[in-house]
């Protein structure tokens, strides 16, 4: 009965008041024993910190002297163990992650001296239950080792993880930028139409990252590559805030020999501004953030600037309504403009593009207990955004052309396109937990539902023409003279529909003490809509988890794990729009002067065959005098596109075996093996390559399907290193071994990769972009005496891939490989960014002067070569034309209190 009394005690305290929402809270748990390592049971558990609301928590251990505390809010916390006749133990700066377990483990002497306590700072490094890949970035990491401007962003600081490559929309083991999923407070907030990251906010405004890389449980989906899961503040029980402005201009950039200070303009302003604290104290708590960008920069060798300017906001307030259930509620926004969004040497002043974007996203939470074993969770979301681009000049008439020979565009920017994309989600949870069922368990279902929407109007201005120039003689004569005219009539707007649908279920068993099985298996379901209401994709997949995570020595210090999952991608909304039923044929029409001569020869030529469906036209301007004259073989799309009613959800394989081990306090070493392969992977080509390419197939339209051979393999060896040793010192540092190969990288389903036979399927696997055999890095800062912060990104790679390409020339188009994807090697790169910061404190102020130092080595290392056969502008095949951008600096100043 005592036994039972226990367990029953333990449950209610430890759910009292948790917040369950999947995503936004971390677990703590432990074990408390006698000096001689036997279980302690009926011990009280207090816990407290700074982030959790509506004060201490209790808990009780259970007859094995075990304790649990789910669903809590990450933070610092302080544990205290309390029993009469033994001395009482205080823990402090027990860390809880986003998306961790924290296992701590408390010896308890008997007491000899009456009130006696022993207090100790203990921070656990290795979640002993943990089968997932992932890194977590928490707020004071993201403060200090965050190195100017340009990294302090979300998407930026990614790429300090091991595995991941680049920053915005990062590579994650071998995925492409449109792979992720972007959770932000709990909500899917990846934009429904690129499936890239879906909004901006003030850098000060985040809690944590959570980053899996790989393994993730069922609950976590919509990704084969990695899912960022990040928290922003709630405030607290006093006031906090923080100041910060960001500031540089070219006069802090040095020149170097491919970057000219004095000619290419640079300016860049980033004041921004954060505000939390009590409406009610232990019960109401609000926070705020504002942020107001200003960012001038010129790419090198450009003529034009591109200038942007932003703004970021959240409000949120957090409720705690009872003990037992709480309420919160958040709006966020981002809206900016960006003036020559496009600006590259390649582009003269007039065929650069203005862009305006951002939204608003409403969100809300109810979280709460419905039983002593059970707790529920209830999220929504309703997120609203809009993207707009078109030429700089505003001029839509004007017709743009691009030259084969030079790689320039001049006349004016040969788009503009208007668009909405908003998505309402709605999200429920259960969690139930069990004893003594062979093993404890830790059972989770959920269902999701996701309603997307896409508004677009996307034509080629001109009229609906372009021109593709060649030169007189290359590269002796670089005159530009006509060759052909492609026109592509305005289909009209038109609006496209989809919904995404979600059901999970996950047990966390623990078998024995030190061994967890993690079982778990998730549906997800898709279907999209296209302009006339008609279903054109209906995609699902069952997809089984398996993990297991082995503490070896019982203690959470050694930990091996494995895992094998099957992760799918749900796709965009590209995808119906690539259906629309309004789609108007595209002509490739040829210049009469270049391949006739005169008007007369070529009007000649054609009305010779005008029944077989040969045209001539004078064209929308002067450009050929002798005016265009077109083939009925080049006329594409001349009925709508069509997608496979048999088309195959992408999804990704993925083994992963590793070993955590804690060295020392605080310190931890990790070596993980990925195996990952993603399949059926969706692409169109021409209607007559399907079931089987063939030359000269028809292409009246394309079709989009599971095109067979489509892959992508990425293997890898990662070593990880971690250490918060000493309180003043925090270092991040890896290296990983891999290969990421395949044939097909981001397109959005829709490139011109696979279009035509044999041209576009020649060589096309290989080694993809975000191939580099060896990468290093290592992030980190250190606190020295006088409140001087350091901090240091730094990181090495060995060679890019790149392969030799040709354009194709009308009547065919896109490029074809000449040698396989990523067959020759560029060079090594390298960069050191260091950040200094000294602090003065001013009563409850402290102010900081900052000082970040990006390419403290003033390296301009070759970052892409010339790829293409007949060369690029003033730069010959594999020629370098893109560097390192030279030694900068960047000043700012911050007030925190």
């Amino acid at each position: 009965m005592r036994r039972n009394l226990l367990v029953l005690a333990g449950v209610l305290c430890i759910l009292c008041g948790a917040p369950v929402w999947a995503g936004t809270t971390g677990n703590l748990s432990g074990t408390v024993v006698d000096d001689q390592n036997q279980p302690l049971p009926g011990v009280t558990i207090t816990i407290a910190s700074p982030a959790l609301i509506g004060g201490a928590r209790m808990a009780v251990t259970d007859a094995n002297g075990s304790f649990s505390f789910a669903a809590i809010a990450p933070g610092m916390y302080t544990v205290k163990a309390e029993l009469s006749g033994f001395v009482t133990q205080e823990r402090s700066e027990v860390q809880v992650r986003l998306d961790r377990t924290t296992e701590l483990n408390i010896q308890m002497p008997m007491s000899k001296f009456g009130e006696e306590i022993t207090v100790v700072a203990e921070t656990p490094v290795v979640d002993p239950s943990q089968v997932s890949t992932a890194q977590n970035f928490t707020a004071d990491y993201l403060k200090y080792a965050a190195i100017g401007s340009a990294n302090r962003s979300y998407q930026n600081v990614l790429s300090q993880a091991a595995g991941v490559v680049g920053g915005g929309n990062p590579n994650v083991f071998g995925s492409t930028v449109g792979e992720n999923a972007y959770y932000v407070d709990g909500l899917d907030t990846t934009d429904p139409v690129t499936a890239t990251f879906g909004t901006n906010f003030n850098f000060d405004a985040i809690q944590e990252i959570s980053l899996q890389t790989g393994g993730f449980e069922a609950e976590y989906g919509r990704a084969t590559g990695g899912v960022v899961n990040l928290i922003t503040k709630s405030g607290g029980n006093t006031f906090s805030g923080t100041f910060d402005i960001r500031y540089r201009t070219d006069s802090f950039y040095s020149s170097g020999d491919h970057f000219d200070a004095d000619t290419q303009e640079v300016k860049f302003v980033d004041p921004s501004a954060t505000l939390g604290g009590p409406i009610l104290r232990d019960k109401v708590w609000f926070f705020a953030s504002y942020e107001d960008i200003t960012s001038d920069l010129t790419p090198n060798l450009s003529p034009t600037t591109r200038s942007y300017k932003g703004q970021n906001y959240i409000g949120k307030v957090t409720w705690q309504v009872n003990p037992n259930w709480r309420v919160i509620g958040k709006i966020s926004g981002d809206p900016a403009d960006i003036d020559n969004a496009n600006a590259s040497q390649y582009r003269t002043p007039e065929t650069t593009r203005f862009q305006t974007q951002g939204g608003k996203i409403y969100q809300g939470e109810l979280s709460g207990i419905l039983s002593p074993a059970l707790l529920f969770g209830f999220q929504t979301g309703f997120y609203r955004s809009y993207l707009d681009s078109y030429p700089q000049t505003g001029n839509l008439d004007a017709v743009a052309h691009y030259n084969d020979d030079t790689g320039l565009w001049s006349g004016n920017y040969d788009n503009a396109q208007y668009s909405t994309r908003d998505r309402d989600e709605y999200k429920a949870n259960l969690t139930y937990f069990v004893d003594q069922l062979l093993g404890s368990h830790e059972f989770k279902g959920g269902v999701e539902y996701s309603d997307m929407t896409f508004w677009s109007h996307n034509f080629t201005t001109g009229g609906g023409f372009y021109y593709e120039d060649i030169t007189v003689d290359p590269p002796n004569d670089m005159t530009p003279i006509p060759f052909a005219m492609w026109e592509s009539p305005d289909s009209g707007a038109q609006d496209y529909t989809g919904t995404l649908r979600t059901a999970y279920l996950q047990d966390a068993w623990k078998l024995l003490p030190n061994l967890t099985l993690k079982l778990g298996v998730r549906w997800d379901g898709v279907k999209y809509n296209t302009n006339d209401g008609s279903e054109v994709g209906n995609m699902d997949k069952v997809q089984p988890r398996v993990g297991l995570a082995w503490d070896i020595t019982g203690d959470a210090k050694n930990v091996a794990k494995m895992s094998w999952g099957r992760f799918m991608h749900p796709n965009a909304l590209t995808l119906p729009s690539f259906a629309r039923t309004t789609t108007e044929p595209t002509s490739a029409w040829l210049s009469c002067s270049t391949f006739f001569g005169d008007i007369d020869a070529c009007k000649a030529y054609v009305a010779a065959r005008e029944s077989r469906g040969y045209r001539w036209q004078a064209g929308p301007d002067s450009w050929d005098p002798a005016g265009w004259w077109l083939n009925p073989r080049n006329v594409f799309s001349s009925a709508p596109n069509e997608i496979d009613p048999n088309i195959r959800a992408t999804y990704a394989d993925e083994l992963i075996v590793g070993y955590e081990r804690e060295l020392f306090a605080r310190t931890s070493i990790e070596v993980t093996y990925v195996d990952k392969a993603t399949k059926d992977i969706l692409e169109d080509t021409c209607n007559g390559n399907v079931p089987t390419p063939a030359a000269d197939s028809d292409c009246d339209y394309y079709i989009m399907t599971n095109i067979p051979g489509l892959k992508r393999d990425y293997k890898a060896g990662i070593l990880k290193f971690e250490t918060r040793a000493k309180s003043w010192l925090h270092v991040l540092a890896s290296y990983t071994y891999s290969k990421s190969q395949g044939n097909v990288e981001y397109t959005q389903n829709a490139g011109t990769d696979f279009d035509i036979y044999p041209y576009h399927y020649t060589n096309t696997y290989g080694y993809l972009s975000d191939d580099r055999r060896h990468r290093v890095k290592l992030n980190g800062y250190v606190l020295l005496p006088y409140q001087v912060i350091v901090g240091l990104e730094a990181f090495w790679s060995s060679a890019f891939a790149w392969a030799p390409y040709r354009d194709l020339t009308s009547p065919l188009y896109g490029t074809e490989f000449l040698e396989p994807r990523g067959s020759r090697r560029g060079e090594d790169n390298y960069q050191l960014d260091l950040q200094v910061s000294k602090g003065l404190q001013v009563g409850p102020a402290n102010l900081q002067l900052i000082l970040a130092v990006q390419n403290v080595l003033n390296t301009e290392n070759v970052v892409g070569v010339c790829e293409r056969d007949g060369g690029c502008g003033n730069y010959e095949l594999g020629q370098a034309d893109t560097w390192q951008t030279p030694r900068r600096y960047e000043f700012g100043f911050r007030v925190e209190f």
